[in-house]
């Protein structure tokens, strides 16, 4: 295996953004011909006249990021948190990931379904009393998520819901690491950012009422050389801020082209706690057969 890293994965719809001017037309005195700086410029002489970036839209910046993402990858992370005196607590698993709807696994979808978007597996390795959980998480196209968890003191596997859940007690979420359809989210490019002196593209997304979510608007913050996100920020349904993540720009590094930051920082806003997240290893892009997601390998014990 390579490195270290993983997306937080989400998806959105591509869609050609139009950079839109409002004009104030009037009528031209009668018998006068029309001058030059009468007629509106092109859109090919607004965007060479604008910055790099500037005429993007949010969501052409987030599809950007989108396109920035690795298809598939295995990763050994651990979280530092801390427990009520102080001490740290360590968290350690390991995720295989699965994106369907890139180009490179579209031909796996005839097996898998046509509804399929993402698959994911995590296992866990401490702490010693979790060793050996599993969940699976199988997230569809417009429809409800099929999520299973496995406990050896259970020996079984039941369905489960976890959104929202918390990640063995830290302050990440499995809706952190795994994929979100954001397919029906509203796209705001708010004013540009630095994030430590980085120049940055900040874009809100908002979720539509009718989603069941943990976070209905985040706002996120993303590089604008390799678009990974340094900064985010997670409103809930009463739009009161819960939680921000914030990436250590030193740690950035790159995994078969794509560039994504190995550690990471998730504030509670509410709770006044904060874990640390460490990508310790990443394979980048493997193939990953389907039998390495199936309910065997879930109980499997290591």
């Amino acid at each position: 295996m390579a490195g270290s890293l993983q997306p937080r994965a989400a998806r959105a719809l591509a869609v050609a953004g139009v950079f839109c001017f409002a004009l104030l037309a009037t009528a031209l005195p009668a018998g006068r011909a029309a001058r030059a700086d009468d007629i509106a410029p092109s859109q090919e002489s607004i965007g060479d006249a604008l910055p790099e970036g500037a005429a993007l839209t949010g969501r052409q910046i987030y599809e950007r990021f989108l396109q920035n993402r690795l298809h598939s990858a295995v990763q050994h992370q651990t979280v530092v948190s801390k427990d009520p005196g102080g001490n740290d607590q360590y968290t350690r698993f390991w995720v295989q990931y699965k994106d369907y709807t890139s180009e490179r696994f579209a031909r796996d979808r005839g097996e898998v379904g046509d509804d399929v978007a993402s698959k994911t597996l995590v296992k866990f390795d401490d702490p010693p009393d979790m060793r050996h959980t599993g969940y699976l998480m199988i997230t569809k196209i417009d429809r409800s998520s099929d999520q299973f968890v496995y406990r050896p003191s259970d020996r079984r596997v039941r369905r489960v819901r976890l959104e929202g859940m918390t990640v063995m007690g830290t302050d990440y979420t499995f809706d952190d690491i795994t994929y979100r359809d954001m397919t029906d989210a509203q796209y705001k490019r708010l004013p540009d950012e630095a994030f430590e002196d980085i120049p940055c593209f900040v874009i809100e997304m908002q979720l539509p009422e009718r989603v069941e979510a943990e976070h209905y608007r985040t706002v996120t913050y993303l590089d604008k050389q390799h678009y990974v996100p340094l900064r985010q920020r997670f409103w809930d349904r009463a739009d009161v801020e819960i939680r921000e993540m914030r990436a250590n720009t030193r740690s950035m590094r790159e995994f078969d082209g794509v560039w994504v930051a190995t550690e990471s920082s998730m504030y509670d806003l509410q709770e006044g706690t904060t874990s640390t997240l460490l990508i310790e290893n990443l394979d980048p892009n493997p193939a990953l057969g389907e039998q390495l997601f199936s309910m065997f390998r879930l109980e499997l014990r290591r």
